[in-house]
């Protein structure tokens, strides 16, 4: 599932993630310093959605992939300050 933030804040704890969640291209899962913490808000009047509430994420720059990807926190598998 692709995953956005409604809003978001800067993580300044060098904060290390590991996730289950594979990488989209390349070998591997996604890992790598979380530089936002991350929530959404459903709108009002919104249709209900089959999908379970996603809460809160983690905005994560993985070295192995262009750009920083949004991952669940339910997806965090391992965490280390740095």
């Amino acid at each position: 599932m692709i995953h956005h933030a409604d809003f978001a804040v800067a993580i300044p704890q060098r904060l290390w993630l590991v996730t289950r969640v594979d990488r989209p291209r390349g070998s591997g899962r996604i890992a790598g310093r979380a530089i936002a913490l991350g929530w959404w808000v459903e709108k009002p009047g919104s249709p209900p959605s089959d999908e379970a509430p996603t809460g809160t994420l983690y905005l994560i720059a993985d070295e192995e992939l262009p750009r920083p990807v949004w991952v669940a926190q339910g997806d965090v598998v391992e965490l280390r300050f740095d």
